[in-house]
C-alpha cells in the first residue's frame, strides 16, 4: 500500500483542525447573534466584566505574598562604578538623589534642561571638593576639552545610527526645525476650532470626543514616561561625566597613564630593566608568621627585584612569576613588633600597594599587635578619599600544627568536614578573623611547611583573583595620582621653556 504524500498529510491535518475549531467558532458567532436578537448583549458584557474582575481579585489575593516579594530589577545604569573611590561613590549618590527628585514636566524649555544639567554638575562638584567655596570651577581647560572630545565621540554614533536621517541632517535644517516649533501651538488651536464645528452632529461628536480622550490619555502617559526616561538618562550621563571631570581622570591622557611607572617601582626594579607599572602586593605580619614562606609558595619563580638587599626600612620587593597571573611585585615587610616607627613605615609602604596579604600564625595567641596595627592601617587607607582602599586578605599559616598535633593527612573539607583537624582549622579561622575584624570570607588557611609540603595555596590564589578587580582599581587610582603629580612638574618645565623661546623670538623681531 502506497504511503500518503506530504501534501495529503497536511490536508488531513488542516481538515482535522477545522473540524475541531468549527463548533467553537460557530458557538461564538451564533451565540453573539442570539444575544443581540434578544437584547441580552449589555447584560452579557456586564456579567463578563464582573466575572473577569472577580477572577482577577481572587488571583491577586492568592498571590499576594509573591506580589509583595517581587521587586523591579535594579537598573544596571543606576549602580555606582566599582572602580570609583569613596568620594566618587558619594558624588554618584548625589546624582541619584537628583534623579529621585526629578520632575520631567518642568523640563519644557532649553533653559530648564541646561539648569538641570548645571544642578547635577554642582551636586557632584560639592561632593568631590567638600571644602571648597566654589567647587564648580575646580577643573582645568584641558580637562574640559577632553570631556567635550569624549562626549562628542559618544554622541557621533548615536546621531548617525539611531536618528532617522541623522547623517544627512545639517545644522541649518536643525535650526529651521527649531524656529518652526511654534507651529504646534497653531495646530492645537485649529483642532480646538474643529471640535466646536463638529458639535453640529452631537451623536458623532460625543463618540469622537470619548475616543480622542482615551487616545490622548494614552499619548500623555507615553509622552511622560518617555520624557522621564530621557531626563533620567540625561542626568546619569551628565553625572558620570562630571565625576570623571572632577576626579582628575581626564587630567592624564590614556597613553601617559599606560606608560607611567611610580617612583616606588623604579626603586624596586633592577637598573636598566624594562619598566612597566605592576600590581604591588604587600605582605605584612609579625615575626615568624611565615611571610617569607608565603613569598616562595605564591610564585613558581621568585627572585629579588632589587640589585641590593633590604632597603633602609627593611622592605624587599620580589618579582612574582606565575603563569596566568598579572605582572606583580611582592613586597615583603619586616616583622611587626608594635612600635610606632614600624607602624608608620608600614602605612607609608601601603600607600604604594594595591593588595595586602596579612599573615597570621594559627598557633600564636599574642595577636593584639596584629589587631592594633591592622586597625590603624585600615583607618589610614580609608582616610585617603582620592584613592581606593586596597583589599585585605587574611592568610592563616601553621594550620598543620593545630590539634590533633600529629594528624596531618590533607586534603581536608574546610567548609563542612567533620574530621577533627578540619574542625580545628575552621574554628581557628573564625576566631582569628573575628579578633582582627576581617570577614571570614576574606581569610584563607594555608600550610607552608617545606617538609610537609604547601597546602591550600591554590585556594589563596583563587581568593586573590577574586579580589583582583578591586586591586586593579586601587592600582589605577594610584598610578593616576602619581602620573598627575609627575606630569605637573614636567609640564611646568616644558611650558616655561616654550614661553622663553616665544619671548626670545619676540625680542629678536
Amino acid at each position: 500500500m502506497r504511503r500518503p504524500t506530504r501534501a495529503l498529510a497536511y490536508l488531513r491535518a488542516a481538515m482535522l483542525i477545522i473540524a475541531l475549531a468549527l463548533p467553537l467558532f460557530s458557538l461564538v458567532i451564533l451565540g453573539s447573534l442570539w444575544l443581540w436578537q434578544n437584547g441580552y448583549v449589555l447584560y452579557w458584557a456586564v456579567a463578563a466584566c464582573l466575572v473577569t474582575l472577580s477572577g482577577y481579585a481572587v488571583e491577586r489575593w492568592l498571590l499576594r505574598d509573591a506580589v509583595q516579594k517581587a521587586r523591579a530589577p535594579a537598573d544596571p545604569a543606576d549602580a555606582a562604578d566599582p572602580l570609583w573611590n569613596a568620594r566618587e561613590t558619594a558624588a554618584w549618590d548625589a546624582v541619584r538623589h537628583t534623579i529621585e527628585t526629578l520632575e520631567p514636566a518642568a523640563l519644557d524649555s532649553r533653559d530648564a534642561v541646561l539648569a538641570l544639567g548645571a544642578r547635577t554638575v554642582d551636586a557632584v562638584a560639592r561632593k568631590m571638593h567638600p571644602g571648597e567655596k566654589e567647587p564648580l570651577w575646580r577643573f582645568t581647560v584641558p580637562e574640559a576639552l577632553a570631556l567635550v572630545e569624549r562626549v562628542s565621540a559618544e554622541l557621533g554614533p548615536l546621531v548617525r545610527e539611531s536618528i532617522p536621517l541623522g547623517d544627512r541632517l545639517t545644522v541649518g535644517q536643525l535650526m529651521t526645525i527649531y524656529r518652526w516649533r511654534s507651529i504646534i501651538g497653531v495646530a492645537e488651536t485649529a483642532f480646538d476650532l474643529w471640535r466646536v464645528v463638529r458639535l453640529l452632529n452631537p451623536a458623532s461628536a460625543i463618540t469622537q470626543e470619548m475616543r480622542e480622550n482615551v487616545t490622548r490619555q494614552l499619548y500623555d502617559w507615553g509622552r511622560e514616561e518617555l520624557a522621564r526616561r530621557l531626563a533620567v538618562a540625561y542626568v546619569r550621563e551628565v553625572g558620570r561625566a562630571a565625576i570623571d571631570l572632577y576626579s582628575g581622570r581626564l587630567r592624564v591622557p590614556s597613553a601617559t597613564l599606560a606608560t607611567t611607572v611610580t617612583e616606588a617601582t623604579r626603586q624596586d626594579r633592577i637598573e636598566g630593566q624594562k619598566l612597566t607599572e605592576p600590581l604591588r602586593i604587600l605582605i605584612a605580619g609579625q615575626v615568624g608568621a611565615g611571610k617569607s614562606s608565603l613569598v616562595n609558595a605564591l610564585s613558581e619563580e621568585v627572585r629579588a627585584a632589587a640589585d641590593v638587599l633590604p632597603a633602609t626600612k627593611g622592605f624587599t620587593a620580589y618579582e612574582l612569576k606565575r603563569q596566568g597571573s598579572p605582572e606583580a611585585l611582592l613586597i615583603d615587610s619586616p616583622g611587626l613588633g608594635g612600635g610606632a616607627e614600624e607602624t608608620n613605615a608600614l602605612m607609608e609602604e601601603a600607600d604604594h600597594c594595591d593588595l595586602v596579604l596579612w599573615v597570621v600564625s594559627a598557633t600564636r595567641p599574642d595577636r593584639e599587635t596584629d589587631r592594633k596595627v591592622l586597625a590603624a592601617l585600615c583607618d589610614h587607607l580609608a582616610a585617603r578619599f582620592e584613592r581606593r582602599q586596597p583589599p585585605i586578605v587574611l592568610v592563616l599559616t601553621h594550620i598543620d600544627q593545630l590539634r590533633p598535633f600529629r594528624d596531618w593527612s590533607p586534603p581536608y573539607d574546610l567548609e563542612s568536614g567533620e574530621d577533627a583537624k578540619a574542625r580545628s582549622i575552621r574554628d581557628a579561622l573564625q576566631v582569628v578573623a573575628a579578633e582582627l575584624g576581617v570577614p571570614v570570607q576574606s581569610a584563607v588557611p594555608v600550610c607552608l611547611d617545606a617538609a610537609r609540603g604547601a597546602y591550600n595555596v591554590d585556594t589563596l590564589w583563587a581568593k586573590m583573583l577574586d579580589v583582583m578587580p578591586e586591586a586593579q582599581s586601587a592600582r589605577l587610582l594610584r598610578v593616576l595620582h602619581a602620573a598627575g603629580n609627575e606630569a605637573r612638574w614636567r609640564r611646568l618645565w616644558t611650558q616655561a621653556v616654550n614661553a622663553g623661546r616665544v619671548m626670545t623670538r619676540v625680542l629678536k623681531s
